[in-house]
């Protein structure tokens, strides 16, 4: 049995660019409105960091809907 000869990965494919999220604002919609969060790599952790987050998932699951 012959095996067809590997090849190796295609010329022209871009290469892939790295995207740090942490440095790019991410917008949560809230009952508030829209929030605009930006990481801080330096800051301190906080109880409440994550809370807009959850408060979305509250709102775009219609949990406090009547």
């Amino acid at each position: 049995m012959v095996l067809p000869p590997k090849s190796d990965h295609p010329t022209g494919d871009q290469a892939l660019t790295t995207r740090n999220p942490l440095y790019e604002a991410v917008e949560v919609d809230t009952y508030a409105g829209k929030l605009h969060i930006e990481w801080d790599s330096n800051g301190k952790v906080t109880p409440m960091g994550q809370l807009p987050f959850f408060i979305q998932f509250l709102k775009l699951g219609g949990r406090f809907d009547p």
